[in-house]
């Protein structure tokens, strides 16, 4: 495998940014031992040019030395620098259940509890933890997190140094015909910001087995004219694929008791990610959740569409189903992502932890993994114009790591080895 399948993306030439603006800029020329890019391979002895918070040139700290020589030089010897991490999946509100919700019976037995231990905290404790999850994922370098939240509910405050956050209100109801109607749910503030048209916050539908037909396709209208992502929970289980096919089994019995009504509602008889395509949801800006339980003509289905993925790998082994199909994913040209779900089935926060697995039990290469847990999860949230690898004209976002190859870089990180390069 050559190092530009690894990144994905193929090396571009560089152009030099421009003495006459950059002068009068105070440019900062960060020195690493190596420099990864993503979109092109490592920069032994590399350096990355910075002014007023922009990337303007990457390269050869020899080079770029002799092409700027007033530059203040910013030494990060014995490691590497990379763009920040991209957490493309979690849930921030369920950041207070931490080891509260054991994995036993499946996962409409699991849901029941994680339900009935969310209902027993406060709005206080919630909030709190939902910061320190924030501090923590920062403390592993992550800079951008993309946060299912299903309470519709924001913290009163933002503590400074805490992630980008995109957040997405999240909707569901089988029997919920429109998006007015889903809406209407949500707490007054909630609705405010969403019809204030804020960047940063959009809407995610729950899973197919859970948002009817309709619902569907208005979130996907809705944040089609808007150009934002809808990221949706797809082939998580096999009870979810039991229940799309037959209407029947765990998850049945739990909508019902959930009060949405599952006998009124006619099963697709198929797979998540081949309803979402029947359904015309299914494109460049969805991001399909989990994907653990998907057919190789679903794999075929989402490299067609452009469709983007984010792998949960740790979650989904603490709920027992097993690992995705990362390697036929890869090879089918799939844009995958990472994220770390919540705290309620996963041990920590770090995207590192979600790249040694897929190192260590799926065989992926560590260059790869680092360009999913940047690049892609940055393309696949639409912000790649912006974050996700550090080229010219990209925000300067980026990380220092104590090692120098991808899975020295991986392991370290694992450790918690990581410093914020401002």
């Amino acid at each position: 495998m050559t190092n530009e399948k690894h990144f994905g993306v193929p090396p571009r030439r560089r152009v030099p940014a421009s003495p006459s603006r950059l002068k009068f800029l105070r440019p900062i020329l960060h020195r690493a031992s190596f420099v990864f890019p993503i979109t092109r391979p490592p920069i032994e002895d590399g350096a990355v040019l910075v002014a007023e918070g922009v990337i303007e040139d990457v390269g050869p700290f020899r080079l770029l030395r002799r092409q700027w020589p007033s530059a203040q030089v910013c030494e990060h010897q014995d490691g590497a620098l990379l763009p920040a991490l991209v957490n493309a999946h979690t849930h921030l509100d369920l950041s207070g259940l931490a080891g509260k919700v054991p994995a036993q019976g499946g996962m409409a037995q699991w849901i029941r509890r994680l339900l009935a231990a969310k209902e027993r905290m406060n709005g206080l404790q919630l909030e709190l933890a939902h910061q320190r999850a924030l501090t923590s994922m920062r403390s592993f370098g992550t800079g951008i997190v993309a946060d299912i939240n299903s309470s519709a509910r924001f913290a009163e405050r933002i503590v400074e140094g805490t992630p980008i956050t995109r957040t997405f209100l999240e909707v569901l109801g089988l029997q919920t015909d429109s998006l007015e109607q889903a809406l209407n749910r949500f707490p007054e503030r909630a609705q405010q910001i969403l019809a204030d048209g804020q960047e940063e916050i959009s809407l995610s539908a729950h899973a197919p087995y859970t948002t009817s037909a309709a619902l569907l396709r208005e979130v996907k209208a809705w944040s089609g004219v808007r150009e934002k992502t809808v990221p949706v929970h797809v082939a998580e289980s096999e009870e979810e694929i039991m229940f799309l096919q037959s209407g029947r089994g765990p998850l049945r019995d739990l909508l019902e008791e959930r009060g949405l009504e599952p006998d009124r509602w006619s099963p697709p008889g198929c797979g998540p990610v081949t309803y979402l395509d029947r359904l015309g949801c299914l494109d460049r800006r969805t991001l399909c959740i989990h994907a653990v339980k998907v057919s190789k003509e679903e794999i075929e289905l989402l490299s067609r569409t452009e469709a983007g993925v984010c792998l949960c790998p740790r979650s989904n082994l603490f709920l027992g189903h097993g690992l995705p199909p990362v390697g036929r994913f890869l090879d089918a040209g799939v844009s995958c992502g990472l994220g770390t779900d919540s705290l309620a089935s996963n041990d920590d926060l770090n995207l590192f932890n979600e790249m040694a697995v897929l190192v260590e039990r799926c065989g992926i290469d560590p260059e790869t993994v680092l360009s999913m847990a940047t690049l892609h999860g940055a393309r696949n949230l639409g912000l790649v114009q912006r974050y996700g690898s550090l080229e010219k004209g990209k925000r300067w976002l980026a990380i220092r790591v104590g090692a120098t190859d991808g899975e020295s870089i991986v392991a370290a990180g694992c450790r918690g080895e990581v410093e914020w390069v401002t």
